[in-house]
This record gives C-alpha cells, structure tokens and sequence, in this order.
C-alpha cells in the first residue's frame, strides 16, 4: 500500500509539474491602425506567438504586430491612453505574480509615456 500511495504521489506531481511547463506564456498581437488586439494564453511562448498572431491576421489583416509575449505563466493587463494630438498608446505586462502587479506596471507605462486618462482593457491569467 505504502508503494503505490508514493507512486500515486509522484505521478501527481510529475504530471502537475509538467502542466505548468506545457501550459505557460502568453502573447499579444495588435493592429496598429485600429489598435485592436488578439491573446493567446496557456502554450510556450512561440507557441502562443503564432497564434496570437494568426488570429489577429484572420481578423485584422496583414499588417499586425506582435505588442508583448512572455513564456511565464502569471497574471497578464493591457491598458490604453490617450495623448495629446488623438494618438492612443498601449501597455502590456505579462507573466506577472499578481493582477495587481500587473496592473500597476501597465498604469505606469502610460503614464510615463505621457498617456492621459489610463485604464485597463484586458486582463488575465495564462
């Protein structure tokens, strides 16, 4: 019994160390014209990248780019802000150890960019 309860054991956690591994990064793919956007969540990093930006060119066309990718798994928040003279600017941080981490750095972006009336427009957690 005590063999297969340390079998069971570490099958468990291999398999959920393995998880972690297999499911991290996320990536964000943008249309600069129109500044929509794409994420992909739960793959490897370049994993994610192709299909954020495959996704984005269904949507959007050719001409997207990739705005952030990470392979950490964590929190992730995109924000946007106005600045003078109509142009909007864009924030991401991904792979973040909480919402409220990610949040912050993105807030702090805009503004150090000069961004006017910050906010969040996406958030989670890949």
């Amino acid at each position: 019994m005590k063999i297969a309860t340390r079998l069971l054991t570490t099958w468990l956690f291999l398999m959920s160390a393995s998880t972690q591994v297999a499911n991290a990064g996320s990536a964000v793919a943008f249309e600069p014209r129109s500044g929509k956007m794409v994420n992909s969540t739960g793959h490897p990093e370049h994993v994610a990248i192709q299909r954020a930006m495959a996704g984005a060119r269904h949507l959007y066309g050719p001409n997207v780019r990739i705005l952030a990718a990470t392979d950490v798994t964590g929190y992730c928040a995109v924000g946007v802000a106005s600045r003078v003279g109509k142009t909007v600017i864009v924030g991401a941080a991904l792979g973040r150890p909480s919402a409220a981490d990610a949040r912050d750095i993105v807030l702090d972006q805009l503004y150090r960019a000069g961004g006017i009336k910050p906010k969040i427009i996406s958030r989670w957690r890949g």
